[in-house]
């Protein structure tokens, strides 16, 4: 039932961004070309389950979030996202069932007529939400997908469908670039992502295409002429310019439905914690080495840290009194990963702290403190981040130092922090009173990490630092954090022999109550990629079979 409501949540939501477009309202200038209105939904209807299936919410991005050591989940402790957990379900789902049926369905009308606009968004679409579910699952099935009388298809390697993802990227640059089109239908507020600007679809293919190959730098043998098409990408150089980030912008609007980001709604909606920040994650940005005493910057605080990370806490509150935490560090207040359990009555007291601004529209940290829900902190406007430009500096810093392009990797960084800080202040500008983070701060902050950057032994050391501001600022973007790690090895993630104590959670705070050392399990070996959902797919399709070892390297480009 719940994924059903979501699901007519989702359609009322995507028409209410469509139903008063003139496109729509011309439809019935042509009673006998339906399709027409077909286009227009379809598309904002795709974009929108697309968002869904990769975001927050009951989707992936909630667990997969502790894999790369962001938030910390008591439902998957411990990398324990098994074969029946609910999120992957609903996102493999969401993913085959809407958002790329739709992708297809635009492709299969929008051609034959001439509105390649169009067709060149869906191509586009459809190469980025298939390469998520690359990502995520390895081999899955695509050239099978969506075909006529077949019930049970066979996964393809996850090599032929990066070959064949780049390919239909191609295709959709030259779909996007063509002029020669006879009856050109061009989409606008349908569009919910660049509002028809084919010259913005164009750069972010191009963009997509280039995450594809870095992706693939250690298997570049694997795909077609990986060097010739990265060479004539960068040397060509249209990329997504600053501004033109691929996200998708939840807003403060609750009706004809509620618009607001799914986390907000989840963390702020109801009287209690829903998603647990990471200590290991928070200390990294707070420049701190009790839980990573191999902090690449340590010493160095982040000034974004008030904009991620909202601290319900007062500074007057210094006892908590009989209250168990595991983990207290100043006014936040948190859970470790794989932890006993035995210290968590906390998480039902709304103590802890809470996913803040940037990523969710939630509250600005202040540092006043106090409780907070829907009707007295944030708003809930914040983006869904898929590709932003901060991320294209990340990359092309990546390719220079993995020695694959030549150019200036630190000035790259520079940029890409620079931009990363900027798209926080762009959240942060969603809300009243909040005050932004100045370019004196941003610049000064820079240079500490610059200043890290230059100390570096090696191209190693300097990676380590790329990737781990990188991994910051893809915050609530957890498919690529992972993927990411899987191919670099960054950032080094939480381990308890990394700890100023090693074995345990350090706790700053001990109390009769809260222990300074805390019992942390044996953490489970890494998995490399996910289970295929066993309800909707292994059960049912006989081709697709379970796999056993997630530890094992199962993707073509984990190297």
């Amino acid at each position: 039932m719940k994924n059903i409501a979501t699901s007519l949540l989702a359609l009322l939501f995507a028409l209410s961004f469509v139903g008063c477009t003139k496109d729509f309202l011309d439809v019935n200038k042509d009673p006998n070309r339906p399709e027409t209105a077909d286009l227009s939904h379809l598309l904002s209807g795709g974009e929108y389950t697309m968002v869904q299936a990769f975001s927050q919410g009951n989707f992936i991005g909630n667990n997969l979030s502790s894999y790369v050591h962001q938030l910390v989940s008591r439902e998957v402790q411990n990398y324990g996202m098994n074969p029946q957990a609910n999120n992957p379900l609903n996102t493999w789902n969401y993913a085959y069932t809407h958002a790329l049926s739709e992708f297809d369905a635009i492709i299969k009308v929008a051609t034959p007529d001439g509105n390649l606009i169009y067709a060149g968004i869906a191509k586009t679409l459809k190469a980025y939400a298939f390469s998520v579910m690359v990502d995520l699952w390895g081999d899955i099935p695509y050239s099978k997908f969506n075909v006529s009388g077949v019930t049970a298809p066979h996964p393809d390697h996850s090599a032929v469908i990066y070959n064949s993802l780049i390919a239909l990227l191609e295709d959709a640059r030259a779909d996007l670039s063509d002029t020669t089109a006879a009856n050109p239908l061009k989409p606008a507020g349908d569009d919910l992502l660049y509002a028809g600007n084919a010259a913005k679809w164009l750069r972010l293919c191009n963009t997509l295409k280039l995450k594809l190959l870095l992706q693939s730098r250690k298997a570049k043998s694997d795909v077609t002429e990986w060097q010739t098409k990265l060479s004539d990408l960068v040397g060509e150089g249209s990329f997504i310019a600053s501004g033109e980030d691929f996200q998708f912008w939840f807003n403060e609007k609750t009706n004809p439905a509620d618009q607001r980001h799914p986390a907000y709604l989840a963390e702020y909606g109801g009287m209690q914690t829903t998603y647990y920040v990471s200590p290991f994650f928070y200390e990294i940005m707070k420049g701190q080495t009790h839980n990573c005493t191999a902090n690449p910057f340590a010493g160095v605080e982040d000034p974004r840290v008030p904009y991620y990370f909202y601290n319900q806490l007062k500074k007057e509150e210094k006892d908590m009194g009989s209250k168990l935490y595991e983990y207290r560090n100043g006014e936040f207040v948190s859970i470790f990963f794989a932890t006993l359990g035995s210290n968590s009555s906390v998480a039902n007291d709304n103590l802890l702290t809470k996913v803040g601004l940037y990523l969710c529209g939630g509250k600005y940290d202040d540092g006043a403190g106090g409780r907070v829900t829907q009707y007295n902190a944030g708003n809930g406007y914040a983006p869904h981040k898929m590709l932003t430009f901060a991320a294209l500096k990340f990359m092309l810093a990546e390719l220079v130092l993995a020695g694959e392009t030549s150019g200036d990797a630190r000035a790259l960084l520079k940029e890409a922090m620079e931009a990363a800080v900027d798209h926080v202040n762009s959240v942060a500008s969603k809300q009243k009173n909040v005050p932004a983070i100045t370019n004196a701060a941003r610049d000064s902050f820079t240079g500490d990490i610059l200043a890290k950057y230059d100390a570096a032994p090696d191209n190693s050391g300097r990676m380590e630092i790329v990737m781990t501001q990188k991994w910051i600022a893809n915050v609530f973007n957890p498919v690529d954090a992972y993927t990411d790690y899987r191919r670099t090895g960054y950032p080094t993630l939480f381990a308890p022999e990394r700890t100023s104590n090693p074995g345990y959670g350090v706790n700053l705070t001990p109390n009769n109550y809260s222990p300074a050392q805390v019992p942390i399990r044996s953490i489970a070996q890494f998995p490399r990629s996910l289970y295929y959902p066993v309800t909707s797919e292994t059960d049912l399709n006989p081709n697709l079979k379970q796999k056993i070892d997630l530890s094992a390297k199962l993707l073509f480009w984990d190297k």
